[in-house]
């Protein structure tokens, strides 16, 4: 389908005229008699392009910008106007407007700015696509956001379906679960993501100075304030500012950010001009908000303003079927970057590191992989490369030999750059050919359960059901 180009003028002729002009161009077109009606319009469908009067009664085109801004993020604006001043059309690109065409409009005019309107929107579109597919694929930038257990799944739809609106997002979940690379992914993804990503730590910066730190400072405020200082908050103007642990902001801070949540204004420590940023909230904490409000320690009215899209990570452990897969992730990027000749795991290593319950969560697996990386002396990581807590998770500390059949499991070895579905896959492959096609006893080598093998290799990637693996038949059940 074609993009939607929507037209806005309280004039029906123009509005008429327009709308014939560019179904010429072979554009599908809505008319709008008013900024309501085109809002109206907005909320069914987005539109690539809106054309709109400037000067119209009732909402004006300025404030049809503002919400189209709001609504539609993603559309791009071009305004009419026929009083065309430098004032008005510097104040209508500040705030968002694509292009500026002065009354009484020319066809080539109007036709150029929305074509070349409707190429920005396509560009923009195209990068957002490419980014969420990077996200998807990247195993060194978004580690800790790779995953195939259903739990984690349904979380990065979620954070998918809201990167693109303007809510404010709410991540919850235990320390290393990843919540800063969800709030990464929130802005990546979104209008936002050529601004700038600000993070800060609210546990980190002292009570005294974390007022200071979000809204900034004027000079002479307290002892040593010498010149004036911007917060984080106008740091982040035009993208999206992650205040993680905000369960520890003192309850002074909380008054000042409800008040910026209402209305996008701050005041400065120390003065008294107020100052509107444009900044996209995300909020993560590994406290119950919930139980702090009811405590009294943590505002009732800030936690509903922040509660608009809340997302809990799981814990590792209740997905310790990804264990397999980040583990693999993280091994290549520290082998690449400690210049390693480290190509996987044997699979005594692997059912360690699935047997074991990962407290300290994804951080803690990476920070595992990356002792080992630099530790081993070998091509694949064993056991003995371990963290001791690690090895002493499970009932044994030293390779394990297969129960029946040859000894002396495979390590594979796999290109850099190979998808960790084919990886996956590789592992499996080479396991049954030396339990000759035994899946029960290939599954106690790897340490996973026997349906994992049926799921990872019954079927193609496009549904089709698969043979026999290379090397024998389906083994005992």
């Amino acid at each position: 389908m074609s993009p939607l180009v929507l037209v806005v003028d309280d004039e029906s002729p123009n509005l008429e005229s327009l709308g014939k002009i560019f179904e010429r161009e072979g554009w599908r077109v809505a008319l709008a008699g008013s900024g309501s009606a085109a809002l109206e319009v907005l909320r069914r469908e987005r539109a690539a392009v809106v054309v709109t009067d400037l000067m119209m009664p009732g909402m004006s085109g300025d404030e049809l910008l503002r919400a189209v801004k709001a609504v539609s993020p993603e559309s791009e604006v071009v305004v009419m106007t026929a009083y065309g001043t430098v004032e008005a059309a510097v104040a209508a690109m500040k705030q968002g407007a694509y292009d500026f065409i002065t009354k009484p409009v020319k066809r080539h005019a109007i036709v150029k700015a929305v074509r070349q309107a409707l190429e920005r929107a396509s560009l923009v579109a195209e990068n957002r696509a490419l980014k969420a597919r990077l996200a998807e694929l990247a195993p060194g930038g978004a580690g800790a956001l790779l995953g195939d257990a259903p739990a984690f799944r349904a979380v990065l739809e979620i954070l998918r379906q809201a990167a693109p609106t303007q809510a404010t997002v709410l991540l919850l979940g235990e320390s290393g679960t990843g919540k800063e690379l969800a709030a990464r992914l929130v802005h990546d993804l979104s209008p936002r993501a050529a601004g700038p990503f600000v993070p800060i730590h609210c546990a980190a910066i002292p009570e005294t100075l974390l007022e200071s730190e979000l809204f900034g400072h004027e000079k002479g405020a307290f002892t040593g304030a010498v010149a004036r200082k911007d917060g984080r908050f106008e740091r982040a103007h035009g993208g999206t500012l992650f205040l993680d642990e905000i369960g520890e902001m003192s309850p002074a801070v909380q008054v000042k950010l409800l008040r910026f949540l209402q209305d996008g204004v701050l005041e400065r420590v120390g003065g008294n001009e107020p100052v509107r940023v444009d900044v996209r909230v995300v909020a993560a904490t590994n406290k119950d908000l919930a139980a702090e409000v009811k405590a009294g320690r943590f505002r009732e009215d800030l936690f509903y303003r922040l509660d608009v899209v809340r997302v809990r990570l799981p814990p590792l452990r209740e997905r310790r079927e990804d264990v397999p897969l980040l583990a693999m992730a993280f091994l290549r990027r520290m082998a690449e970057r400690n210049g390693k000749p480290v190509a996987g795991f044997t699979p005594g290593a692997m059912a360690a590191l699935e047997r074991y319950a990962w407290p300290g969560n994804v951080r803690e697996l990476q920070h595992a992989i990356e002792r080992a990386v630099v530790l081993t002396r070998a091509d694949a990581v064993e056991v003995g490369d371990l963290p001791e807590a690690i090895r002493a998770a499970g009932p044994a500390a030293a390779e394990p030999a297969p129960p029946a059949g040859p000894a002396g499991a495979p390590v594979l070895t796999v290109p850099l750059g190979t998808p960790m579905d084919e990886i996956e896959r590789r592992v499996i492959r080479e396991t049954l050919r030396h339990t000759h096609g035994d899946k029960n006893l290939a599954a106690q080598l790897l340490g996973i359960a026997a349906r994992t093998i049926y799921r990872k290799l019954d079927r193609d990637e496009d549904g089709r059901l698969l043979g026999p693996p290379e090397g024998g038949g389906e083994g005992a059940e």
